[in-house]
This record gives structure tokens, C-alpha cells and sequence, in this order.
């Protein structure tokens, strides 16, 4: 009972594995069909350009097959269901023994293309081609000999009405017929001259031949003569076909959709309507029923239940070679191609939207830095930005004509393109404006360009070249371990990059490029692109529909089962479990892989003492899901690979605990949770911010921030207004006095003795009682004081400029000399570290005659005379000792004349002064003295 239980968990995982991990073709296949032909009911096979399609189910579903070459095979034919042929161009031929699995390439003596072939029995069949050459084998193609049929004109078709009658359509509107098995051709003469394109006999009497400009011949008499059938057209008509047991249904295709029905043996044609214009270029009613299939142009196929009376579409695709594809979600991507071709999809590739530019040159790659914003990059030095998801496309100006291969935008504005002859060249402001760097230090090729962090960037290009850079400027070669060209890289993680080439190169770096490994595989084809989910899972892209999946960030490769031959150009994933691969002729797949969805919460302590600890995840129960931990400052006991694990916290700080789940589609998204860890708690050093301070302030303090710890502040003498618990409060100080403020740290490990902070909190100063001094005075020096505090400055001021203060500014007691008459106040403010304090005011009167009168009670004389004057006056002085200087100042304040007497001097004479109002100071080595004079 075990054993069966075990095995049936076993054939469950792999089934789980099988359905959940899968790339399927998105659409239908760009190839151009040529030919088409039915086994019998369900076993069909189509032919075209670089393609073989088969069915096994009546067509409603196709596979595809490997061709030996990337040619366009034109024709196709079977004798059974085993045994096959194949014609192209070059002259090829292939040949399959079991229903097509495999082809092997039969060597003809011969490069000119091949448009038809044919079984006429099982050994015998023939070939025809360009050239008027004929081929025949009587080995069922095993080996072939050459027919010469007397023409070089292009031979288009051949159809055998039996088994010894054939006929050969020819591009000069002729037809060769054959009586005796295809040992002797000769010309019909259908008098037309328009190129024939198919010929086909319902039987051994009538027949009929399509060609170009809508020509449509029939014969009733084995070819001997041929009429004309109005056919309504002037399209070129490709093929022609016969419903096998109604011979009056028949279906001619041809050029722009053209489908014409005949239902009375090709006495009248109607055209049928499809909704495309492509051009169809074979048809085939499968065996004998009423059931007919049209291939053509762009991997179109019809189908018609009803002898081609009616058609729906069968297959449909993209004839463009997608180069380079960038998807930025699970459904909106962007890809690249030849010729200006530029597409995007919104919705996973089910429809695609042409963007494509009017342009000849191909382009190489793209980058889309947001849904919307994006750069493509290709010949001569074209670089195109898109900001509206490519509705519209700026042209950009690289000041350069060099082909463009590559590129890698580090923000919206920091970018750089690479092309051949190592050519780099880097924009800072969104494309507007590129600078080529000089110091690229190579004329290699590059092809693709990464950057990690900090300006460190890595570039591959021909011959295995590597060269990097830590500053975006200056390039440095790099020991590379190929020689083979290397035509794609990505970042796996900030330090890891992979790189992949041609001949089935894999090199990785894991120390942000300074060196690197090469990547052993079994697989020799020429890899084209690359691109990673995360740092472990990826996929590369290569020739003949191959793909190459890594869990193990590289280390090692395995083959994914694609159904494709078709040539891959590039892998793009825009969500951890949907893929695009992209390629030659349209070829569009999808890759489907459900990684498990992103665990929802993470259950466990996250503010701890160092301890053990168990945390959880909820279990999902999905068959073949595990759960990858990773713990920082911890070590995991026991449980990795569960939803449970026990850890040994060792490291005190800010830690943390990641989970993921883990499938055989790859990784799921990351969940973490931070955890504290601490230590015992200990004393705290001085805690910092003011320790004066004024009342009704809010003041800052702070002390070290430490992961897990809880601050408890006490503010004595005031309040906590923000951050109890933090390491940052701010306080408000509501009394004076000398107060403090104290912290104490905690955390799950205990509790530390408080840090106390004295404070002493003042308030601003009082009113000053009174301003002692003169409020009586003359043009003269005076004292004047207020009452002395301590830890108080005063600002002294004189309204309007009625005197100066002389010294004791921000003192409590100051000199001032007062220079003109009037009424003045004298105010002193008191300021301290708070604030200003309401100032005090003395009002003073200055006048002249204050001053003579206490200079006539010290028995001082001056005397100017005549005062009004004309111009000339005199100085007399007594009782005022040396004269230092006497001053004549005009009403603007402007000294006129200065005198200079000796000692001994009192009476001094002043001539021809001007008109005005003087003011006269005379100095002595005490005192100044003022006077008035007025020069009439």
C-alpha cells in the first residue's frame, strides 16, 4: 500500500510539473505557406518558407516539423502516410520515411529553385522548376536524373490526370503533356501567352490551367485544345483544385484574397469574399470529402465545409522577424524587428498592434524604462523615444550614423546606446542631448550594455569582448573566457551578471564583471537572447526553437519543450510567472509557470531579546511547494524548506526574516519581517539639546537611536509634547527655574538607569524703572543709566537722529552727545537669551540756550559778531582755555571750514562765507561748544 501511494504522488508531481510549466505559440505561425497536401481525411501536411506544418486530426490543429535548412520549401506531396517529398529552392529536396518526424536531404545536381513535386506511383515521382528543368525518380526520390523538355522557360506546376497522362504548366503560358509516364513531353498549344501557375484534370478529359492577369483555361479533350473562361478578375490566379467526388466543385485562389467557385465544371466562376487580402498560394480538399483548405502569405490558412463556398480562418499570423521584445507586465510588452518594425500588445500577444515607423532601417533593441516611456535603438544611428506607449515616436539626434545595437537606461534621464566600432554614448536628460565617450578603449562591435550600482557597467560585444567601467566614462578591457561573439547580458543581483553568445556560449561573473566563468552546456546553437526572474531563475533563447531554463542562478541549463523550430531571437518576463519569447517570422510564445503566490504574513516575535525563535508561514498545501528562509543576524535551527523554522537570534540590531515559496516553475515573491533584537539595555550618554532655554519654548533633545529600545522621558518643569518612546522628544519648558529633563531606556531585555539633563529655563526681561540723567540740555555730552540686572543687555536709542551714543552701548549706562535742538526720546530695551524686555524712556530738550546759560554760570564768553553777517564775522572767546579746533558746519551737515589755532589763540576772523545757516563748534580738550550764525 505504500508503494502504490508513493508512486501515485510521484505521477502527481510530474503531471503537476508537466501542466504548470509550459510555452505555447501565441497566434499563429508568419510564415509564407506555398503547398499543401491531404494523406487522407485527418493526416495532412503544408509546406512553406522556412516551416512544415502537420495534421493528424483533419487540420483542425497543426504541428510543426524540422526541416533539415532554413529554405522555403515550395511544394509538397505523399504517396502514404509514411512516405513524403519536399521541393524548394536552391535546388533542395527533402524526403521522410516516417510521416514526417524527421527529413533527410536528397542531393540533386542542381541550385535552381523547385516549385512542385509529385508521386505518380510509389516509386515514381517528378520535380519541376526554374529553368525548364524536370526532374523524375524512379526510386521514390531517393536519387533523381534530369529530364530536358526543349525549353528554359519556368516550369510551374505538374499534375498527372493518370497513371501514364501528365501535364506541366509553364511561365510562357504553355503546357507540356505527357502520354508514356514522363519518358517524352510535348507542347500544348493553349494560345496564351500570360505566365500559367497550376494545371489540375478531374480526369482523363478535362482539365484546367490558372495563371496571371486572372487567366482561367479549361480543356475537354486531354489538352488538345483550350478555351478561355471569363474568370472576373485580372489578379493573378495561383492555384487551382476539384472536389474529388463532385467534379462540377472547384476552387481557384490566387493574388489579395482572391477565392473564385465554380459549381458547373468551370463554366462560370464566382468570387468569395474573406475578410484579409492576403495572397493564397495552394489548395487541397482533404480526400474526398467537401472539405477544402487555401494556404497563403503571413501563416494564413482558410477552411471551407461546403467546397469554397464559404471560408473561415484557420491560422493567421505576423510575417516580421521579431529581433528584440521588452514585456513590462504579464500582458503589455513591446518587441522589434527589420525595416522600421516596431509592434506592442496589451494583452499577451492575442492581438498586436503595429507601431512601425517609415523607415528602411532595421532595428536591433529596445528598453522601456516605464509602461510608457521607451528607447529603440538600430541602424545608422537611429534612437526613437516613446512616452505614450508608443503612439507617437520622437526622433532622437545621436550626432552619429554608427549602427546602434544596444542599450540600458539607469533612470528617466541616465541612458546609454552601444554599437559597432565600440562606439558608447551616454544622455542625461531623457535623450535630448547624447555625448559620445571617448574613452570606450575598443573598436570592437558591442551589442548590449548593463549597469549595477554605483556606476559600475559592464559591456559585451564580438569576439568574446568585455570591458567595464566604475564611473560610466573610462572603459577597461576585461579577461574574457570566450573568444565566440557575445550578443546578450542581464543582472541576476546587484553583483551577478550572465552573458551568452554564439556556439553555445554561457559566461557569468559574480564580482559585478572583474571577472569571469564560462558556463559549460551541452549545446552547440547560437544563443540570442537572455533574462532572469530573479537572481536564480532564467531562460535563454537560441536557433531552431530552442529554450533553456536555470534554477540555479546559471550553474546549469535544461531544454524546454517549445514544439517550434522557428529561429528565437529574445526572452523577455514580465512577472515572476509569465514569460514572452520572441522570433523569426513572427514567432510569438508565451511561457505559463505558476510560481507560488507570495507568502501572506509571517508569524513570529519581531522585537526580542537574543533567544530562539519560531516563525511560520501559513501552509499552502500545493503539491511540490516548499519555502526557502533566509535569516539576517540569525541562524535557521531546523525547518528550511517548511513553512516552519526555528532560529537562534546571535546578532543584536535590526534583523530580518525572508520566506519564499519555491516550485518547479521557479521562485515566488519575497515576504520579510524586521525583527529587533537587543541586549540588555545600558546606560545612556548625555543626552543633547539646549540647557538654557526660555519659558513657553519648545525645545529638541536626543539621545542614540537603538533598534528594539523603547525611550521613557521625564521633563521636570515641563511637558513632552512629540516622540514619548522615541529617541527624539520635543518638549515644551513651562516654568523657570532650574529644571531637567531624564531619559530611561528599555527593551524586551530589561530596563537602564535614566540620563538627567539639568536645565535652567529663564523668561525675558522686566521693564527697566527709570532712565537716570539730564532731561535739560544743550549741544553737549551727556551720561544717563539705568538700574544694573544681571544677565540683562541693553539697546539704547535717540529718536530722529537728535544725537549720537558716543560709548556704553548694550550696557546699562551710556554717553551721548546730543548735536541738535528739539524734543527727543532717549529709550533703553533690555534683552537677554530670551527675548526683549518693554524699554524705558527718557524724553530730553536740547537747545542753545540751555547751553549758553550754563556756560555763563562757569563765566564762559563767545561772542560772533555781526550775527546776521554779510559773509565776514569774528570769534572771540574767553574763559574756555585751549582751543583745539573750531568747526563751520552748513545745514547739511557738511564741514566748510575747519581752523586750527594756536595755543594762546581766542579771537579769530572768518571772511567771505556763503549764504546760509551755520552751526560753529569749537573744541577744547573738555568740552564742545555749539553756536548759531546766519551769512545773509
Amino acid at each position: 500500500m505504500a508503494k502504490v501511494l508513493l508512486l501515485t504522488i510521484c505521477l502527481l508531481s510530474v503531471t503537476y510539473s508537466l501542466q504548470s510549466q509550459t510555452w505555447r505559440r501565441v497566434g499563429g505561425w508568419g510564415n509564407e505557406f506555398t503547398g499543401i497536401t491531404w494523406v487522407n481525411d485527418e493526416v495532412g501536411f503544408v509546406s512553406g518558407d522556412r516551416i512544415i506544418l502537420k495534421t493528424v486530426d483533419g487540420g483542425l490543429s497543426w504541428i510543426e516539423q524540422e526541416a533539415p535548412d532554413d529554405v522555403i520549401m515550395y511544394g509538397v506531396d505523399f504517396f502514404n502516410q509514411n512516405i513524403g517529398l519536399m521541393v524548394g529552392e536552391n535546388g533542395i529536396v527533402y524526403k521522410t520515411t516516417n510521416a514526417g518526424s524527421t527529413w533527410t536531404r536528397i542531393k540533386i545536381n542542381t541550385s535552381t529553385t523547385l516549385k512542385k513535386v509529385k508521386f505518380v506511383n510509389q516509386n515514381r515521382a517528378f520535380a519541376v522548376g526554374d529553368n525548364g528543368q524536370l526532374y523524375r525518380s524512379t526510386n521514390a526520390g531517393d536519387s533523381w536524373a534530369r529530364q530536358d523538355v526543349g525549353t528554359t522557360a519556368n516550369l510551374s506546376s505538374i499534375y498527372f490526370a493518370t497513371l501514364d497522362t501528365g501535364y506541366i504548366s509553364l511561365q510562357d503560358g504553355r503546357i507540356l503533356r505527357t502520354s508514356n509516364q514522363g519518358n517524352n513531353w510535348t507542347f500544348l498549344n493553349t494560345q496564351n501567352t500570360q505566365p500559367l501557375n497550376d494545371v489540375y484534370f478531374t480526369n482523363a478529359s478535362n482539365g484546367y490551367a490558372v495563371g496571371n492577369r486572372g487567366t482561367i483555361l479549361k480543356t475537354t479533350n486531354a489538352g488538345t485544345s483550350w478555351t478561355v473562361i471569363n474568370s472576373g478578375t485580372e489578379r493573378d490566379l495561383l492555384a487551382v483544385y476539384f472536389n474529388k467526388t463532385n467534379t462540377n466543385l472547384g476552387v481557384v485562389v490566387g493574388q489579395s484574397a482572391t477565392l473564385l467557385r465554380t459549381t458547373n465544371a468551370g463554366l462560370t466562376f464566382d468570387g468569395i469574399n474573406v475578410s484579409n487580402t492576403q495572397t493564397y498560394r495552394d489548395i487541397s480538399f482533404r480526400g474526398n470529402s467537401n472539405m477544402v483548405f487555401a494556404i497563403g502569405t503571413s501563416g494564413h490558412m482558410l477552411a471551407s465545409t461546403n467546397s469554397g463556398g464559404s471560408w473561415t480562418l484557420r491560422l493567421s499570423g505576423n510575417n516580421a522577424d521579431y529581433v528584440a521584445a521588452q514585456f513590462r507586465t504579464e500582458n503589455l510588452g513591446y518587441f522589434v524587428g527589420p525595416e522600421g518594425k516596431i509592434f506592442s500588445t496589451s494583452n499577451g500577444g492575442n492581438s498586436i498592434v503595429d507601431r512601425s515607423r517609415p523607415l528602411s532601417i532595421d532595428f536591433r533593441n529596445l528598453y522601456f524604462i516605464t509602461n510608457a516611456l521607451g528607447f529603440v535603438v538600430g541602424d545608422q544611428g537611429t534612437v526613437l523615444r516613446t512616452s505614450n506607449s508608443g503612439g507617437n515616436w520622437s526622433s532622437l539626434n545621436t550626432n552619429t550614423t554608427t549602427n546602434l545595437r544596444g542599450l540600458y537606461f539607469a533612470n528617466n534621464n541616465l541612458g546609454y546606446v552601444v554599437g559597432e566600432g565600440g562606439f558608447i554614448s551616454k544622455t542625461e536628460n531623457n535623450g535630448v542631448n547624447w555625448q559620445e565617450v571617448e574613452a570606450s578603449n575598443t573598436i570592437v562591435n558591442l551589442n548590449q550594455i548593463v549597469f549595477f550600482e554605483n556606476s559600475i557597467g559592464i559591456v559585451v560585444g564580438e569576439g568574446g569582448h568585455i570591458s567595464r567601467t566604475e564611473d560610466g566614462q573610462t572603459w577597461t578591457a576585461i579577461t574574457s573566457p570566450s573568444t565566440t561573439d557575445l550578443v546578450d547580458l542581464t543582472k541576476l543581483d546587484e553583483n551577478s551578471a550572465i552573458a551568452i553568445g554564439k556556439q553555445g556560449t554561457i559566461i557569468k561573473t559574480e564580482d559585478q564583471g572583474l571577472t569571469w566563468k564560462i558556463i559549460q552546456t551541452s549545446f552547440q546553437v547560437d544563443f540570442t537572447g537572455v533574462d532572469f526572474l530573479d537572481e536564480s531563475v532564467g531562460f535563454v533563447t537560441g536557433a531552431k526553437g530552442l529554450i533553456l531554463k536555470t534554477m540555479d542562478s546559471g550553474e546549469t541549463w535544461v531544454q524546454n519543450a517549445t514544439g517550434t523550430f522557428q529561429n528565437f531571437t529574445d526572452v523577455s518576463f514580465g512577472s515572476l510567472s509569465i514569460g514572452y519569447a520572441v522570433g523569426d517570422q513572427g514567432t510569438l510564445f508565451q511561457y505559463s509557470c505558476a510560481v507560488p503566490d507570495t507568502p501572506t504574513l509571517i508569524f513570529g516575535e519581531s522585537n526580542i531579546c537574543i533567544s530562539q525563535q519560531i516563525y511560520t508561514v501559513q501552509n499552502t498545501n500545493v503539491l511540490g511547494e516548499t519555502f526557502e528562509w533566509r535569516v539576517d543576524g540569525g541562524t535557521i535551527l531546523e525547518g528550511q524548506g517548511t513553512n516552519r523554522i526555528v532560529v537562534n537570534w546571535d546578532i543584536p540590531g535590526r534583523n530580518a526574516v525572508l520566506v519564499r515559496g519555491q516550485n518547479s516553475c521557479g521562485n515566488g515573491g519575497t515576504r520579510g519581517l524586521e525583527v529587533l533584537v537587543s541586549v540588555q539595555p545600558q546606560l545612556l550618554p548625555e543626552i543633547s539639546g539646549e540647557g538654557a532655554v526660555c519659558l513657553g519654548s519648545i525645545i529638541s533633545y536626543e539621545v542614540p537611536n537603538i533598534p528594539g529600545t523603547d525611550y521613557v522621558w521625564v521633563a521636570s518643569g515641563g511637558l513632552i509634547r512629540e516622540g514619548q518612546g522615541t529617541s527624539k522628544v520635543n518638549v515644551e519648558w513651562t516654568s523657570t527655574g532650574d529644571r531637567s529633563i531624564q531619559v530611561s531606556p528599555r527593551n524586551p531585555c530589561g530596563n537602564a538607569s535614566a540620563t538627567i539633563k539639568p536645565i535652567s529655563v529663564q523668561s525675558p526681561p522686566e521693564q527697566p524703572e527709570e532712565i537716570i540723567g539730564s532731561e535739560f540740555v544743550g549741544l553737549v555730552e551727556e551720561e544717563y543709566e539705568v538700574a544694573l540686572t544681571q544677565g540683562v543687555n541693553y539697546t539704547w536709542a535717540i529718536s530722529n537722529s537728535g544725537g549720537t551714543i558716543i560709548s556704553g552701548q548694550g550696557t546699562h549706562q551710556v554717553r551721548v552727545r546730543w548735536q541738535r535742538e528739539g524734543d527727543f526720546n532717549l529709550t533703553a530695551t533690555p534683552m537677554n537669551a530670551c527675548n526683549t524686555g518693554t524699554a524705558a524712556t527718557l524724553k530730553v530738550n536740547v537747545n542753545l540756550i540751555t547751553n549758553i546759560s550754563e556756560e555763563k554760570a562757569q563765566n564762559i564768553a563767545i561772542k560772533i559778531y555781526p550775527n546776521p553777517s554779510k559773509g565776514d564775522i569774528k570769534i572771540s572767546t574767553s574763559g574756555l582755555g585751549t582751543i583745539r579746533g573750531i568747526s563751520l558746519i552748513n545745514s547739511l551737515g557738511q564741514v566748510i571750514k575747519d581752523l586750527s589755532p594756536n595755543e594762546g589763540d581766542f579771537d579769530f576772523a572768518v571772511k567771505d562765507l556763503p549764504r546760509g545757516v551755520y552751526t560753529i563748534t569749537i573744541k577744547t580738550r573738555d568740552k564742545e561748544y555749539f553756536r548759531k550764525l546766519i551769512i545773509q
